[in-house]
């Protein structure tokens, strides 16, 4: 029996609050962090922000549904927004590493 485990991909869906408050504005810097974090740990594959930040996308890599919610636990901004998960059939993307190397 192998003890590999595979992992689903989720997109997570973040209705962000319409108004900044100064408390939810000063939770940013620790969310930054947080995802930064869970980027290099390779949890989330991608972050992303709309240009009238109301809105975040997240997908990432998790067990199942239970273990996004206990990941999304831990986003310093989850007590003041609205959240939305998602499963996917399959999640491509374009190949993502450094440029090619042209020795001369």
């Amino acid at each position: 029996m192998s003890s590999f485990q595979t992992l689903d991909t989720f997109q997570v869906h973040i209705k962000l609050p319409e108004v900044f408050t100064p408390r939810f504005a000063s939770l940013i810097p620790d969310q930054r962090e947080r995802v930064n974090q869970l980027l290099e740990e390779r949890t989330i594959l991608n972050y992303a922000l709309d240009m009238e930040r109301s809105h975040l996308w997240v997908t990432m890599q998790a067990k199942d549904q239970a273990t996004v919610m206990d990941i999304l636990a831990t986003f310093p901004i989850i007590k003041e927004v609205k959240v939305e998960i998602f499963e996917l059939a399959f999640f491509d993307s374009a190949p993502m590493g450094l440029p090619e190397l042209i020795m001369n």
